[in-house]
Parts: structure tokens; C-alpha cells; sequence
């Protein structure tokens, strides 16, 4: 029973994920606009530094390890510290190569279906290098959620360009940091961890941003409340809560429920800017939700002759 709990309480974690992801775009679309005043880059930087701040008093009050054997827990911040680096440089590459796509092809939904493509890259590196073998409905849910990615995101056609290409390499970032996480999150006390992978990532970042960027006083000001929530739930909240729904989700199921922030991306869009959503967009969303409910039909147990 206790292992069927946890089952369940995995997926639904990664959706929540999702949605607080997709809930974080019309913030990340406002900071978009004024890319004059302030960079993605330090965008990213300022909202992963103040993740790892505001997730400093959490870990401290949760995750308190006093009472395991030293030798133990030296061992495992160890790991947690190393393995908690490697991350944030995962996703510091991936979303920087991210936003030098969107920046050369002026496509941010295309690009969103791009970077989607670690739909098809997670399950079959998991089955490749770990063995992993997912389900034919997970099969057989990527092609609906691959689909359902196009209707929501590309809207004006496809020519690819290098921007593409750089983006396509953010999709290998993400899935490999996707299958990281799946691969370390026994080993690592996960508070601890995210709140290291905010902090490299967010370092990281922002010397990108001082190299690259353009980051200006106003541009802080100006976006303070979309860098603030996009640091405290986008980041904050939601990488954190990824790592710990990928404790109970196989890699190949929680890429599937992660891609449906662009679902919930188009939901919250709708709801900040009033809008009716298209019959594309509706398509999009239908296709998305086929996917998820197929994802979860659990495996056909064999049963002993």
C-alpha cells in the first residue's frame, strides 16, 4: 500500500511541476519586453540566486540530519554539494543556450517546442544507458505530446535556423539533467541540493549576464514582481518540487508530465491577458491531457506461471 502511495504522490508532484512552470510564463513573457533594460541571463541569475535564498530557511527547518551518524552525514553532503553543483551547471548550460536561441530566431514558442523534444530524448537514454525500460503507453503518449507541443507553440510556421539548432542542444541539457536528477536523488538530501543547484546556476548565470547582458537598475524595478515570483515559485518551488517528484516517477513519465507546462503555460496566458484560447490552442491542450492520461496506465505486471 505504502508503495503505491508513493506512486501516485510522484506524478502528481511532477504535474504541480508543471503548472507551476506554465504559471511563470506570462511573468517570463512581461521580462521578455524589455530585453533592453534587463537580459535573460541576469533574469535567470537574479531569480535562481534568490531561490537558493529563500530555500536556505526551509532546508535548516526540515531537513535537519543531526541525528544520523557523522561519518554519514559528511558523506552525504559530500554528495549533495557535488552532485548539487553538477546540476545547477546542467541547467545554467541548458537555459543559457535556451535564451541565445530564442534571442537568434525571435521564436519563443517554436523554440518551447523544441526544447520539448526531451520527450523522445529522456525514455530512450534511460533505456539505453540505465536499462530502463518504460511502458508502451509511455510509447505511445510521446507522438500525442509531441503534437499537442505544436499546436500550442508553433504558430508561424517552421524553417530551421542556427538558433534552432542551439535550442535543440538545450533539449539534450535538460533530459540530461532530468535523468541526473533520477539517477542522484537517493544520494543527495534533497533540500540541501536544490538549493545548491539554484545557487551554482544562479552564479553562473550571472556572469553570463555580466559578460552578455545589459542589466540596468530600471530593469530590476521595472520587473521586480515577475523576477520575485519567477525566483520563488518558478525557480524555487518548482525545481525543488522536480526533485522530489522524480524520487517516485520514472524518468520517462516525469518528462512526459513536465512537458505539459506549455499546457498550463497557455492556460495562465489566457486567464492574465483575458483571452479566449484558440481552436489550435484547444487542440494543443486535448492532445496534452491524452498524454498524460496515457502515461499513467500503469505496466502489465507478469504473473508467475
Amino acid at each position: 500500500m505504502q508503495n503505491k502511495k508513493f506512486k501516485l504522490i510522484g506524478p502528481f508532484i511532477c504535474l504541480l511541476t508543471a503548472i507551476i512552470w506554465g504559471s511563470g510564463f506570462p511573468f517570463q513573457d512581461k521580462v521578455g519586453a524589455s530585453a533592453d533594460i534587463i537580459d535573460g541571463f541576469s533574469f535567470n541569475g537574479l531569480r535562481f540566486l534568490i531561490a537558493g535564498v529563500v530555500l536556505i530557511p526551509v532546508f535548516l527547518i526540515f531537513e535537519r540530519e543531526a541525528h544520523l551518524p557523522r561519518e554519514y552525514r559528511l558523506s552525504k553532503l559530500k554528495s549533495t554539494a557535488v552532485f548539487g553543483i553538477i546540476s545547477g551547471a546542467l541547467l545554467a548550460v541548458s537555459s543559457s543556450l535556451q535564451q541565445f536561441g530564442i534571442q537568434m530566431t525571435g521564436e519563443s514558442g517554436r523554440a518551447g517546442f523544441i526544447t520539448g523534444l526531451y520527450l523522445i530524448i529522456v525514455p530512450i537514454a534511460a533505456f539505453i544507458i540505465f536499462k530502463q525500460k518504460p511502458s508502451v503507453f509511455v510509447w505511445v503518449a510521446i507522438p500525442f505530446s509531441l503534437a499537442g507541443l505544436y499546436f500550442l507553440s508553433v504558430t508561424n510556421g517552421f524553417n530551421v535556423e542556427v538558433g534552432d539548432l542551439l535550442v535543440l542542444l538545450c533539449a539534450f541539457g535538460f533530459a540530461s539533467q532530468i535523468i541526473f536528477v533520477d539517477k542522484v536523488g537517493d544520494r543527495v538530501s534533497v533540500l540541501k541540493f536544490s538549493c545548491v543547484q539554484f545557487f551554482s546556476c544562479g552564479v553562473i548565470c550571472m556572469i553570463l549576464g555580466l559578460i552578455f547582458g545589459n542589466l540596468t537598475w530600471q530593469g530590476i524595478n521595472d520587473n521586480l514582481f515577475a523576477i520575485l515570483y519567477c525566483g520563488v515559485m518558478s525557480a524555487g518551488a518548482a525545481y525543488t518540487l522536480q526533485n522530489i517528484g522524480q524520487r517516485f516517477t520514472p524518468p520517462a513519465i516525469a518528462s512526459l508530465l513536465f512537458a505539459t507546462e506549455g499546457l498550463f503555460a497557455t492556460v495562465f496566458e489566457c486567464i492574465v491577458e483575458t483571452e479566449v484560447p484558440s481552436g489550435r490552442a484547444i487542440i494543443g491542450c486535448l492532445l496534452m491531457l491524452t498524454a498524460v492520461i496515457l502515461s499513467q496506465i500503469p505496466k502489465k505486471q507478469k504473473t508467475p506461471n
